[in-house]
């Protein structure tokens, strides 16, 4: 005998006290049937609900045929049991499924965009449709149809018909679960859409409160949708008021004035920036003059608060005046302080400088490597001296 599926005879039922009369295990998780359930096993887009049963935590719902398993945290005996679903995740459940039945329609039925694909997830329910990605402005227009249709309050209702029935019927369909069989339940949005459905619904437009289209973005050859309803809507708004707050407080502004502030300080942040850059070319330089200067074919030098960028500067700089040195140079920056070398000679140096850098890298433990006239790497102890390339 089929067990009996409370949420198609009430879907704002949320506890029932029932029977359990089969238990089992799949994959070494506990699970159970019972007589009587609330738990809507998932499917069409929509996942299962999530709740109790005698306490113990549901972890999914599956179906088997006409039986529906309820997958439990742990084990529970055959006898009386009492059954409650999350009912808020449920309301919030419905919301989005019934808000994507609603969208579906105005697009297919005003702009000619048919859905291919429905995913309900924990944060954003999402359609597909094959079209163009809209454009931001379009996006709009179609939210604000889909709210003036929720203003109206139809009412939401389903049914169950024969396959004879329903195609008789004008019902959009995207077709049935394989291996169907039997009745076919039809969801109405009242003169507004009929479809076929296995999902959970609100009973009237109204409950869905609000929808918010998100974004689009190119998906499978046409454009996917991503959309808020109800309290998901909600709670995104409280979610970006608490931003605000702490923009408010960081920037010392109203929220009108948030891009102009930050306008400012990104022109002030490009200001330091290139008087940190221009300062820094100077050192540089100097550096450079003071190493050029220096006897010998090997030029070495440690440089304290010097990254690969500014080794590199003044390695460049040097070869300029002495292309045919050899420059070995130790820097360390950031905090914490990360050890870095280069060795680089110029064009009038040694076609491969290997064997010296290979030394110095093991000196400091580094990792790193280059080729011909240039090597380089990170990481390793900084030397006391650099008494190993002599």
């Amino acid at each position: 005998m089929p067990d009996r599926k409370l949420f198609y005879e009430d879907p704002d039922l949320d506890l029932v006290e029932t029977e359990v009369v089969e238990a089992g295990a799949i994959d070494g998780k506990p699970w159970v049937r019972i007589e009587a359930t609330v738990f809507y096993p998932g499917g069409g887009g929509q996942p299962a609900d999530r709740g109790t049963i005698s306490g113990i935590p549901v972890v999914d719902v599956l179906e088997r045929g006409d039986e529906i398993l309820h997958v439990l945290a742990g084990p529970l005996p055959p006898g009386p049991a009492v059954a409650r679903i999350d009912a808020a995740l449920r309301f919030e459940r419905s919301q989005q499924h019934t808000a994507q039945h609603l969208l579906t329609s105005v697009l297919l039925v005003r702009h000619g965009l048919p859905t291919t694909a429905f995913h309900l997830g924990d944060e954003y329910a999402a359609i597909e449709v094959a079209g163009p990605v809209p454009e931001r402005d379009l996006l709009r227009s179609f939210e604000d149809e889909v709210n003036a249709e929720i203003r109206l309050d139809r009412g939401v209702a389903s049914r169950w018909v024969t396959r004879e029935e329903a195609a008789s019927l004008p019902v959009r369909s995207r077709g049935l679960p394989e291996g169907h069989r039997g009745d076919i339940r039809l969801v109405e949005i009242e003169g507004v859409d009929l479809n076929t459905c296995g999902g959970t619904h609100v009973r009237r437009l109204a409950e869905i409160q609000v929808v918010r289209l998100v974004d689009a973005a190119p998906a499978r050859g046409g454009a996917r949708i991503r959309f808020l309803a109800g309290v998901r809507v909600i709670r995104e708004l409280r979610r970006v008021a608490e931003i605000e707050e702490g923009l408010k407080a960081r920037l010392g502004t109203r929220r009108e004035e948030f891009a102009s502030v930050l306008d400012a300080r990104e022109e002030e942040r490009r200001r330091l920036e290139f008087g940190v850059r221009r300062l820094e070319a100077e050192i540089a330089e100097r550096e450079a003059g003071e190493m050029a200067a220096e006897a010998g074919p090997l030029l070495a030098r440690r440089i304290d608060g010097a990254g690969p960028d500014r080794l590199r500067a003044v390695a460049s700089a040097v070869l300029k005046r002495r292309p045919e040195a050899v420059v070995a140079l130790v820097g360390r920056s950031g905090d914490p302080p990360e050890t870095c070398f280069l060795v680089q000679t110029g064009t009038a140096g040694p076609e491969d400088v290997s064997a010296l850098a290979s030394r110095l890298r093991e000196a400091l433990g580094s990792k790193g490597g280059g080729r011909g006239r240039t090597f380089q790497g990170r990481g390793g102890a900084w030397p006391d001296d650099l008494g190993v390339l002599r």
